[in-house]
């Protein structure tokens, strides 16, 4: 564990510094067509001109909308108005083709509140062996331990990076989040809240999923419920629930036709059913993605139904205070300014 020194300090915690191109929140809303939504589906855009926006989340007490604008290396803050409530992050281009030529660019991966002020953001715009969680308590910001190679003999395992899709423990006491480091080798990570240790928790290799890249953590149950993706392009999303002590799944639930499922929310009052988003992804575009309604029930099958199979590049979602489903799009293209946060109303 680190304090990070004042002058990274001043970079990373600017709050309410207005400066560059900020999302609008009042904009036209977008007809059932315009999304290929079933009847009953309303879309309202409620952020726009984000650059690869990653994760939504909603401060606890007065529920304001929190984005990562990804690309640009900060985090806003939207209630009513816009507030940049960190900046100056720094950012890597995810896939490097050549040396000319780099794709999706990121920054901060997430924003998780622990209370009506502090809260830990995923800082994804290094290597991958030396990113961190910073930890924003009070007017202080905290940076964890970096994660280093589990095989120091493998050149391809360069240790963790790129967490995202974090949950906090009911209890508060841990924070449990998805890692992109070796390919290879897929890793959920746990942070102890106390002391900001960030340490492997579980192996998705040696616990038998046969598919990669993990995007989100959930707490159901008593369990950890692990959204992964799968390869980029297939048909291969899954969803894994693990029992916490054993580390291992009690049950696994395949995602026929949703290709590369990159977020998902519990929907409230409707027990094992969430609200899941489909990227599509593709390296060169943004494709069509999906919005289901999936039920997740014990020993069964996953039931799905899609409800919208126009969305432009969704990557993460969370039902806001309001009922809503907020959803970060990377708009027509990433790497450009035309990223998104919707709000989606009628889901049943």
């Amino acid at each position: 564990m680190r304090r990070i020194m004042p002058a990274l300090l001043a970079l990373a915690v600017i709050g309410g510094c207005q400066t560059g191109s900020l999302p609008r929140t009042t904009v036209p809303d977008l007809g059932p067509a315009d999304v290929g939504a079933v009847e009953g589906i309303k879309v309202t855009v409620v952020a726009r001109n984000l650059s690869n926006p990653t994760h939504v989340s909603f401060r606890p007490g007065d529920g304001a909308l929190t984005v990562c604008d990804s690309a640009n290396g900060r985090v806003l803050l939207i209630d009513g108005k816009t507030t940049v409530l960190h900046q100056g992050m720094q950012t890597e281009y995810w896939k490097k083709i050549s040396p000319t030529e780099n794709y999706y660019k990121i920054g901060p991966l997430f924003c998780l509140w622990l209370n009506e002020s502090d809260h830990v953001v995923g800082d994804g715009g290094g290597p991958d062996g030396q990113e961190t969680l910073i930890f924003h308590v009070g007017k202080n910001a905290f940076a964890t331990n970096a994660l280093a190679p589990t095989q120091p003999d493998n050149k391809s395992d360069l240790g963790e990076g790129n967490f995202v899709g974090p949950v906090l423990s009911p209890d508060g006491k841990t924070i449990y989040a998805a890692s992109h480091g070796n390919d290879a080798r897929s890793w959920i990570v746990r942070v102890d809240v106390k002391t900001r240790k960030l340490e492997h928790f579980i192996s998705s290799d040696e616990a038998g999923v046969e598919v990669n890249a993990p995007m989100q953590c959930l707490i159901v149950r008593d369990r950890l419920l692990v959204l992964y993706s799968g390869a980029g392009g297939k048909d291969d999303s899954r969803v894994v629930e693990y029992d916490l002590k054993a580390k291992r799944p009690v049950d696994q639930w395949a995602l026929p036709g949703l290709v590369d499922a990159m977020g998902i929310a519990p929907i409230p009052g409707r027990p094992d059913e969430y609200a899941v988003v489909d990227n599509n992804w593709d390296l060169t575009s943004v494709k069509k993605g999906k919005l289901a309604r999936v039920k997740l029930a014990p020993g069964r099958d996953a039931g799905i139904k899609i409800l919208a199979d126009n969305l432009r590049g969704p990557v993460h979602c969370a039902f806001g205070p309001d009922g809503r489903l907020y959803v970060a799009c990377l708009g027509t293209m990433f790497d450009e300014s035309n990223g998104e946060v919707i709000a989606i109303s009628g889901i049943r």
